[in-house]
């Protein structure tokens, strides 16, 4: 009879005193998706300009994110709401959503710099066409004698010079725009 009460004093204890997350509460690995896909959103939204027009498109892409995690406004509120008092739990999933932020601003940047690059290397093939094209031409109207050749030769360096300056000035955009290693708290 002891061992029985002692054994419902421990579950009593056991369940009773245990602290977590109350019913109707979304958990925290589904609240921190949730909130990330949020932010994503609030960002997005950030962008446009036209105040009513982010307001109409609002609303539709919170409806998408409760339906693709199977919740609504209301639990999602009263979740926040719960999470806001509890900031121990709240400040562990903001840890990992600025860390999904972060990677995601990496990959962002590692995209746009390829795109970048392809320009730069289409840019510079332009380029390159046009000075040989250039130098061809100058060398057609060059006569035989050598006044006439010096010329040609200056001609050619000119243009090259002004080939090698614009490559440069295109390479200089796409180094400048190489990302730098995100500091993650």
């Amino acid at each position: 009879m002891k061992r029985l009460i002692w054994v419902l004093m421990t579950a009593i204890l056991w369940f009773g005193c245990k602290p977590g997350i109350p019913d109707g509460i979304i958990k925290p690995d589904k609240m921190e998706k949730i909130l990330y896909d949020m932010h994503i959103v609030d960002g997005y939204l950030s962008s446009i300009y036209e105040i009513d027009s982010a307001k109409k498109v609002a609303a539709a892409y919170y409806k998408g994110i409760y339906k693709k995690f199977g919740t609504d406004s209301a639990e999602y509120n009263r979740s926040l709401i719960w999470y806001n008092t509890n900031p121990v739990p709240l400040e562990a999933m903001y840890k990992n959503i600025q860390k999904m932020l972060a990677k995601q601003k990496k990959g962002t940047e590692l995209a746009d710099l390829m795109i970048k690059k392809k320009e730069f290397k289409a840019d510079s093939l332009v380029i390159a066409k046009k000075f040989k094209a250039d130098s061809l031409a100058i060398r057609k109207k060059m006569k035989p004698d050598s006044l006439s050749k010096v010329k040609a030769v200056a001609a050619i360096a000119k243009k090259k010079k002004q080939a090698d300056s614009l490559i440069n000035i295109k390479k200089a955009g796409v180094v400048s725009t190489v990302p730098t290693p995100a500091v993650v708290q």
